[in-house]
């Protein structure tokens, strides 16, 4: 099986090397934001009609010579496909980019022969922890202690700045001996709230709420910076640190997710989850619950599940979305609208008289419903 990687590494560049990413995340930034324009005016321009004028544009802004050219391109690549998913609906009309949102870009890897000397301009070395970039040329890296060698072909590597600090993530095509598991043992369950994952064998992961932790202090910079008079160096600092909050938020959520899913795959060999449109369980949700919803990451979790099953042979599953787990009894399949409700935390079967955990009910009919609706049995 052939799957693509990311491997991101933290880069520790030099003054030089600093001022060369910023200038080319900024002229990225620039002739995406060009281009665009261009597109408004003629929406029948082609990707092709766009990458022809980038002669014309280094003539006329003689900046963009300084940086990668390969990341201009990639720029206009990812135009395309924001249009793309546009017409497909699948995503709203492209916008313009601002300075200081996602400030990152991409370039692809070239490989070349002459003269019998193969050049690359991207390169990954694991034991020295360098990596090659074009225009930038050596970097020191860190991550991924224990590894020393990828086994596979890198497709690009993308460049990013968060809180001044300095990120490349490197995707690769692999290929993976994926083995076939016999299945020995099957979980259902069910992500939500107040848990961040239930299971059928009644295991919970509570949902550490890191939102609470981070959000006085967001709260708090974020009132700082509007008093800030704008591009000042105060104004910075302070930017600054609300990215750093921001990051380490996002860290500390993906850890998480990252621990459970972990365990559950190591420790199950069929997976069964409800298929969740977190979109439309915002737009639906009480006003309320619309900040918990999205602070429970339960499309993260789903996202991992899927590539991890799929990456060491194991089976994963979904059940409808519309499948009333929780208002249906786990042993006597009687169906009560009233335990909608999401108050009701306990389970009470008024036709069997059944009493358990409402989290643990619904993972039990989400496992019973996809073993039915997907597996073979022999």
């Amino acid at each position: 099986m052939i799957v693509n990687k990311a491997y991101k590494f933290r880069l520790y560049p030099n003054e030089y090397q600093k001022e060369l990413i910023n200038k080319t995340i900024g002229c990225t930034r620039f002739i995406y934001n060009y281009m665009l324009g261009e597109k408004k005016d003629n929406i029948n321009l082609f990707n092709f009609d766009l990458i022809k004028q980038i002669p014309s544009l280094t003539i006329k802004y003689p900046f963009l010579k300084e940086v990668d050219s390969c990341a201009l391109r990639c720029a206009l690549f990812d135009l395309d496909n924001g249009f793309k998913k546009y017409f497909n609906k699948k995503g709203g009309y492209p916008k313009f980019k601002a300075k200081g949102v996602k400030d990152s870009y991409r370039t692809n890897y070239i490989k070349n022969k002459y003269k019998d000397k193969i050049y690359e301009n991207i390169k990954l070395d694991l034991v020295n922890k360098i990596i090659t970039l074009p225009k930038l040329k050596e970097i020191k890296i860190r991550g991924y202690r224990h590894l020393r060698k990828i086994n596979g072909r890198i497709l690009n590597a993308t460049i990013s700045k968060v809180a001044n600090k300095y990120y490349v993530s490197v995707c690769v095509e692999e290929e993976l001996n994926v083995k076939e598991v016999i299945p020995s043992s099957v979980v259902g369950i069910d992500v939500g709230i107040k848990s961040l994952v239930t299971t059928s064998d009644g295991k919970t992961y509570g949902n550490p709420n890191y939102l609470n932790k981070y959000e006085k202090r967001i709260k708090r910079l974020q009132r700082d910076l509007s008093r800030k008079i704008k591009n000042s160096n105060n104004y910075y600092k302070t930017k600054m640190k609300l990215e750093e909050t921001y990051r380490k938020l996002k860290n500390a959520r993906i850890k998480t997710n990252e621990e459970i899913v972990s365990k559950i795959v190591n420790d199950y060999d069929i997976i069964i989850s409800e298929d969740l449109s977190i979109k439309n369980m915002i737009e639906e949700a009480k006003k309320y619950l619309r900040k918990s919803i999205t602070n429970s990451t339960m499309g993260d979790i789903i996202r991992r599940l899927k590539y991890k099953c799929t990456w060491l042979g194991k089976k994963y599953y979904q059940v409808n979305r519309y499948y009333a787990s929780s208002q249906i009894c786990s042993r006597c399949s009687h169906k009560d609208i009233k335990m909608k409700d999401l108050q009701k935390r306990k389970y009470k079967c008024s036709n069997c008289g059944l009493e358990i955990d409402r989290d643990i009910n619904a993972s039990i009919n989400i496992m019973v419903e996809g073993l039915f609706r997907n597996y073979q049995f022999n």
